[in-house]
């Protein structure tokens, strides 16, 4: 039976009526642009209020974040722009940037007062520079320290730092001044 007017093929009308008891389409439910919006608020504002509710990272993770491999071939240079250098016994270049070894105190080369604290600033010069083409090691940011530029190395979780004072290249950074000219 035709439904419709444009159902061609029947032309006969269906005595029963049966055709009213057929379910008829339903109407899809359009969801009112006002309710989505809405929704997409609380959800934006959940995730907001869910990230001011998790704890903030701790310093581990950002230390962990900032912590940088270099792999890196080293060689001695007076350049603080260099690429891969060692500069002196506790100072290096790498990428253009000049940085400090946070965990030392070492005689200084430029500064010396003695021929001694000169030439064990040039052998500490020598051995950092072994010490840093050993092998791929970790360059972190030392958090005791409010200079940038400040690092502790580490290769296999060992200082590089503590390894130059064993070697007795360095002494453990104190904040105070070392006298290298005696004994």
């Amino acid at each position: 039976m035709a439904r419709n007017l444009y159902d061609v093929g029947d032309r006969t009308p269906d005595d029963t009526g049966s055709w009213l008891n057929e379910k008829q389409e339903k109407r899809a439910r359009v969801l009112p642009i006002g309710m989505l919006f809405g929704a997409m608020a609380l959800a934006i504002g959940g995730a907001l209020m869910f990230g001011w509710l998790l704890p903030a990272s701790s310093e581990a993770d950002r230390t962990a974040a900032a912590t940088t491999s270099i792999t890196d071939e080293f060689a001695l240079c007076d350049d603080s722009r260099g690429d891969a250098c060692v500069l002196g016994a506790d100072a290096y270049a790498w990428r253009g940037q000049r940085y400090h070894i946070a965990d030392i105190s070492v005689p200084s080369a430029i500064d010396a007062r003695c021929p001694q604290e000169a030439d064990r600033a040039r052998k500490g010069r020598a051995a950092l520079l072994a010490m840093m083409n050993g092998g791929a090691f970790q360059a972190l940011p030392d958090a005791a320290d409010t200079d940038p530029s400040a690092r502790i190395l580490l290769r296999d979780n060992v200082s590089i730092g503590q390894l130059m004072v064993m070697k007795g290249h360095a002494k453990p950074w104190s904040g105070k001044p070392t006298n290298w000219c005696k004994g």
